[in-house]
């Protein structure tokens, strides 16, 4: 008799500093899915001011040095196999914004891609980032990079509105030079499986961080979400903020990992994380982690998880709401500061009335 062969799993979003294995929240456990042909289309893709956009074939990235990505086989799918990579560049002292639109489907059910954008010194880039459609066993294997030099500011503003039979995987990697700032703003409210890996370097002299995300975890979805913040600079400032809501059976990781590097004197680290429970069956970790090799730093970080306050559902009811539409409501106001801070009001609309669907459509 044949022994049971046991399935392969890749880990994906390591904490760089492993804690107790028996607790379980170092990494999260997932099945490589079959290999499938790559799509070629170009997305959909517009610019605005003084920022150029183009693409190009095979890999266009620098050295990345030592940076392991969600997963190092994912990675390096997306360094070594990209069907198409999008170039987004900015002179010194440019402003100007990209909007790209990535969909899956039958015919491009997977998409390895890379994404570079080089900001100059003094430039404002911000970039609007959607991802939609789905397919079976579809896939998003997504590398992006930012180099943002002297005083320039970059912000992505990512959308991910993937159907639940799509796995979507993103590697954040930036660079940033003195007084330089990147800002992440996100949505997460598709896919089966949702991981994004953030490494951001804050190696230069008050330079910064910004980072806000909300998701809605429903049915047996999956929400993994990894950063590894190390700042070495004077006066830099990193600030992580994640919040959302969990139904059905979902699951939602957070791992934040602010290092505090020699020579980071006057710097400040802020990580939380808030989650409302909305099912017995719901599953939240989260692991916001504090590394410090320095004196003269701040070091903040926060976790909660919980239901909804009975009374507050009481109150809301009293007033009209039935019980699903109160749960939405407090759910709204939970993630409406990351949703005004997308800065764009077609795509922020577009968020809410997800949200509201997929509240309205709980088990």
């Amino acid at each position: 008799m044949n022994a049971k062969t046991k399935p392969v799993i890749q880990l994906y979003n390591e904490l760089p500093r492993p804690t107790f294995r028996t607790i379980k929240v170092n990494n999260l456990e997932l099945e490589p899915l079959p290999e499938r042909p790559s799509g070629r289309y170009t997305p959909q893709h517009q610019c605005e001011g003084d920022v150029s956009l183009y693409f190009y074939q095979g890999n266009g990235m620098p050295d990345l040095g030592e940076f392991q990505g969600a997963n190092a086989e994912a990675l390096e799918r997306a360094l070594r196999h990209a069907d198409k990579g999008c170039a987004i560049e900015a002179e010194a002292g440019a402003k100007g914004t990209a909007r790209l639109v990535y969909e899956v489907n039958d015919d491009h059910p997977t998409l390895n891609r890379q994404l570079r954008i080089t900001a100059g010194a003094g430039s404002d880039v911000t970039v609007y980032l959607v991802f939609e459609g789905g397919a079976a066993g579809g896939e998003v294997n997504f590398l992006h990079y930012i180099r943002a030099e002297a005083g320039a500011h970059v912000k992505i503003v990512k959308v991910q509105l993937h159907e639940g039979n799509v796995r979507h995987i993103e590697h954040r990697y930036a660079e940033t030079a003195e007084g330089s700032s990147v800002e992440y703003v996100s949505a997460e409210l598709g896919a089966k499986e949702a991981v994004v890996y953030y490494k951001t370097d804050l190696l230069y002299d008050e330079s910064s961080f910004d980072s806000k995300s909300l998701y809605l975890g429903k049915d047996k979805q999956i929400v993994d979400f990894s950063y590894w913040i190390p700042m070495q600079g004077k006066k830099t400032k990193a600030d992580v903020a994640i919040a959302g809501a969990l139904q059905d059976e979902a699951k939602k990781a957070f791992r934040g990992t602010i290092d505090f590097l020699r020579g980071s004197k006057k710097a400040v680290g802020s990580e939380a994380d808030t989650c409302i429970l909305l099912s017995p069956k719901v599953h939240s970790i989260s692991v916001p982690l504090l590394l410090c090799k320095e004196d003269d730093v701040v070091g903040n970080h926060a976790s909660s998880a919980g239901q909804i306050d009975e009374d507050t559902l009481f109150y809301l009811m009293s007033r009209g709401f039935d019980y699903q539409g109160a749960q939405a409501i407090i759910v709204e106001s939970h993630i409406r500061p990351v949703v005004d801070a997308l800065g764009d009001g077609a795509l922020a609309e577009r968020v809410l009335q997800t949200v509201r669907e997929r509240m309205n459509s709980q088990g």
